[in-house]
């Protein structure tokens, strides 16, 4: 019975204690990696920083509950965190009280659409949507998480995000009114970070970076040279509450809460199904679907923003030794202690510094191997990449990802019946 109520406690108990060294270190290091992206994915949400944190913690602990992978690390993700705020800031104003509220009713939101998909079986459906198709998707959001950058990366106010067109251009023009102290710190962090991963099979750059720059902010006292800081963090949960549900408001949010859904199911399916195979064990798709949808609704009653599990802090988890769920647990706890005792150690922090870490953290998912694979063996499966990254950029995601998936359901319809006819 209690199994049954808790399926992913099953891998954990009995506990084996030969594991404890493995889960504590993987715990540990995992840990430094959360603590930069998730207050890094909280500014590519445009919700505050207090929220990224909290985002990073809480699913861990409902994903060990119920999830079905031993390794999968569920928090604040890059491309979720762009999604969201893409879809809520079509509908309230950045930066407002009323923004913050529709960005935690859209965690709930997602997470019920995610308990639908895993009650109608769409786990399964997974494997109709091309590898090329998501790739090119991909893509497309880190080159665009990268553009968001450009503001704090160099110190200029820009509009809100169009397409890749104009806001290039816009940031082209705004380069004279750049802060150089601002951009000249930012390239130090972001060839810093860079370098440190050539080096270490699990970089430690991320964590690094974060405490040589606020040593060195606090001690040339760069916030009064023009170097945005990240400022006072609250160490509590936020009052903010969910927005009141409407039927206009619904209207509105679910196609977005459908499309942050299936993402982060897809982004998070892929990264435990590869380690899985790995390690010779069964993953359910549609018991994915459901723990990812109890954490994102239950982000939503601590005022937070919706999840995946993370490719990046999985890999390190995975890598780093962890042999149980105990290793997530582990790293949640020590977010916990980092909420409530280590928040105002962070007020110093570069913004710059954290738009470095985000661009080199989504650098790598512009997928050019890939799509080299492609042209050179399945020239069919480059134009579905390339139509669905083009889209994606020239229009806005939710256009690019429906061409994609129009493209890759055709492909699988009208290639077999050419076939067909050539037999």
């Amino acid at each position: 019975m209690f199994f049954k109520m808790f399926p992913g406690l099953k891998q954990l108990l009995p506990y084996q204690i030969s594991n404890l060294s493995g889960d504590i270190t993987a715990g540990v290091i995992v840990t430094f990696l959360l603590l930069p992206q998730s207050m890094a994915y909280a500014m590519i949400a445009g919700v505050p920083i207090s929220m990224g944190l909290i985002a990073g913690t809480f699913p861990l602990i409902i994903y060990a509950l119920f999830g079905s992978s031993r390794y999968l690390s569920v928090g604040p993700v890059s491309i979720v965190s762009l999604l969201a705020f893409t879809g809520v800031s079509q509908i309230a104003l950045v930066n407002s009280e009323r923004f913050l509220e529709v960005m935690i009713l859209l965690s709930l939101m997602v997470g019920i659409v995610q308990i639908i998909m895993a009650l109608l079986h769409f786990g399964s459906l997974i494997k109709y949507v091309s590898s090329a198709i998501i790739g090119g998707f991909t893509s497309a959001l880190a080159i665009i998480i990268i553009l968001n950058q450009m503001n704090l990366f160099m110190g200029v106010t820009l509009p809100p995000y169009d397409n890749f067109l104009s806001f290039s251009l816009v940031i082209i023009r705004h380069i004279p009114q750049m802060n150089l102290l601002t951009f000249v710190f930012g390239i130090f962090a972001l060839l810093f970070l860079l370098i440190l991963k050539n080096k270490f099979l699990v970089s430690p750059g991320p964590f690094i970076i974060i405490i040589i720059s606020i040593l060195v902010a606090d001690y040339f006292n760069l916030e009064n040279r023009g170097v945005e800081v990240v400022g006072e963090i609250p160490n509590h949960f936020s009052n903010v509450s969910l927005a009141t549900p409407s039927y206009e408001l619904f209207v509105h949010l679910l196609p977005v809460a459908f499309l942050v859904g299936f993402i982060s199911f897809v982004e998070s399916f892929s990264v435990a199904k590869t380690l899985a195979d790995k390690e010779k064990e069964q993953l359910d798709p549609n018991q994915e679907l459901v723990s990812l949808g109890l954490a994102n609704m239950g982000n939503s009653f601590v005022s937070t923003i919706p999840v995946a599990g993370a490719i990046s802090r999985t890999a390190v988890n995975y890598e780093s030794g962890a042999k149980s769920k105990l290793s997530l647990l582990i790293t949640a706890l020590l977010m916990i202690i980092a909420i409530f005792y280590l928040t105002p150690l962070f007020y110093y922090l570069p913004k710059t510094t954290l738009a470095a870490i985000i661009i080199y953290a989504v650098i790598n998912l512009i997928q050019i191997k890939q799509l080299q694979q492609y042209l050179k063996n399945q020239p069919i499966e480059a134009i579905g990449f390339l139509v669905t990254l083009l889209s994606t950029l020239i229009w806005d995601v939710f256009i690019g990802l429906a061409i994609g998936v129009l493209f890759s359901v055709g492909k699988r319809i009208f290639i077999p019946l050419e076939d067909e006819r050539n037999e």
